[in-house]
């Protein structure tokens, strides 16, 4: 019995001295071993084609040295046996999987710790941040003089807004309307000395009217009212857009009582209110059986040239079982545009709106909704073509992105998101065109 009771104390004994004449390794998340934690990046999302820096964020207890081992399921990755990789996008949107091993020794029990996590790194075309405000912003304007205006909440219960502008990216924000209930859909002429938008002094008021203020800001005792509101003739005043040269100003409207909520397009000069606004749908407002009386024709954006515009249209606009029509042209040239009675749909897509012309006329871009989804993202279309199906996805994933704009030169596109970045908020960004190969000129493919 003795025996067998020594003979278990030497082989304990033994096992002990085997274990600790070798390293023991940990591979396992313990209280005191460095756990990987999560992956910062410099640019969010990665950027595609580009170079994106990668950190690990490790939480090292015990402040044991560290040793990295970095690896891509796509792309090129550089220094890639430290904390910080630089990654080399591949040339295509989508996730890639990115792995970093951490690998430590603990001297004082002679244990190796080995840990290593894979993430998916959405890769996407290139963001800039303009503004930071926690408000929601809508609404805007490309900039004029490297200035971007915009709308932004001002009481999220009563709807009230105000017009900002911002001189570059996170730049100061300028507050342009004051003593508005609302001012809303802001644009700016081609010299950048004054903002149209529409907006209701009071909430009273049962719609906006238009008005023009001063680029450096203005309220309703300064402010020149362009169109007013009235109950039987200009009920649905909206999307106000200056021409790309001189003084013209587009707007929409429901102009005559029997074409309550059906807005068409009109323009006329601010510099000369003796002249009466301009019919750029030249409809005969007496027949009320043609399609265009019917139809309306919201959210009108001009072509570059300044001879042509493209807009939604509706049935039933504002009324249960509105129904989109898709968008249309129309030639808004001369003092009496005339155009074909009916107009035809350019693009026979019931899911876009928001369109914007380029200022070359070649391209026109405009959201896209996913059927079952709440989120827009935004589509570019050869300006020439009539077929959806040619049209290409610029953003991709679950955010928001509205209201696109291009800059006067063509190669951004400005655009309201509420896109989570490393401020964590809703904000106006801008993307790069991309023509192909010419990586200098922006980071999205066009059709």
């Amino acid at each position: 019995m003795y025996r067998h009771r020594e003979l278990w104390v030497g082989i304990f004994l033994f096992a002990i001295l085997a274990g600790c004449s070798k390293d023991k390794e940990l591979n396992v998340q313990g209280a005191y071993s460095p756990i990987i934690e999560n992956l910062s990046a410099d640019k969010e999302p990665a950027v595609r084609g580009d170079v994106n820096t990668l950190t690990a964020q490790v939480l090292n207890v015990r402040g044991l040295p560290l040793q990295f081992h970095w690896t891509a399921g796509a792309g090129t990755l550089t220094d890639s046996t430290s904390a910080t990789v630089h990654w080399t996008a591949p040339d295509s949107i989508g996730s890639y999987p990115v792995t970093v091993a951490v690998t430590a020794h603990d001297d004082v029990n002679n244990v190796d710790f080995y840990q290593t996590r894979t993430f998916q790194v959405y890769v996407d075309n290139e963001f800039t941040r303009w503004t930071r405000s926690a408000a929601v912003q809508f609404d805007v304007a490309p900039p004029v003089e490297n200035r971007i205006y915009y709308s932004e909440i001002r009481n999220s219960l009563t709807g009230e807004s105000d017009v900002w502008g911002v001189t570059g990216a996170l730049g100061a924000p300028q507050q342009i309307t004051n003593g508005y209930f609302n001012a809303t859909q802001p644009t700016v002429d081609s010299d950048g000395s004054q903002v149209a938008f529409a907006g209701r002094v009071t909430g009273t008021e049962g719609g906006p009217s238009i008005w023009t203020v001063p680029s450096t800001g203005g309220d309703p005792a300064t402010a020149t009212e362009v169109v007013p509101f009235g109950p039987n003739g200009n009920h649905l005043l909206g999307s106000p857009r200056f021409a790309p040269t001189g003084p013209n100003l587009l707007f929409t409207s429901d102009t005559l009582s029997f074409a309550f909520n059906r807005p068409k397009p009109w323009k006329r000069d601010v510099s000369d209110f003796s002249s009466p606004p301009i019919s750029i749908s030249n409809t005969d407002p007496q027949a009320f059986e043609n399609t265009n009386i019917n139809a309306a024709y919201p959210y009108a954006s001009w072509r570059g040239t300044g001879d042509s515009i493209v807009c939604e249209s509706y049935t039933n606009y504002t009324f249960p079982g509105q129904t989109s029509r898709g968008l249309f042209k129309f030639n808004a040239a001369g003092s009496a545009p005339v155009n074909p009675d009916p107009v035809p749909v350019w693009l026979n897509d019931p899911t876009a709106a928001e369109p914007d012309w380029s200022p070359d006329g070649s391209h026109i871009i405009f959201t896209r909704r996913a059927p079952g989804r709440t989120d827009r993202d935004i589509w570019i279309i050869n300006a020439g073509s009539s077929d959806p199906a040619t049209a290409v996805r610029v953003t991709f994933g679950p955010a928001d992105d509205s209201h696109p704009r291009f800059s006067s030169d063509g190669s951004k596109i400005f655009f309201v998101s509420n896109r989570a970045d490393r401020y964590g908020l809703n904000g106006v960004y801008e993307t790069e065109r991309r023509g192909t190969n010419i990586w200098s000129v922006g980071r999205f493919d066009q059709p």
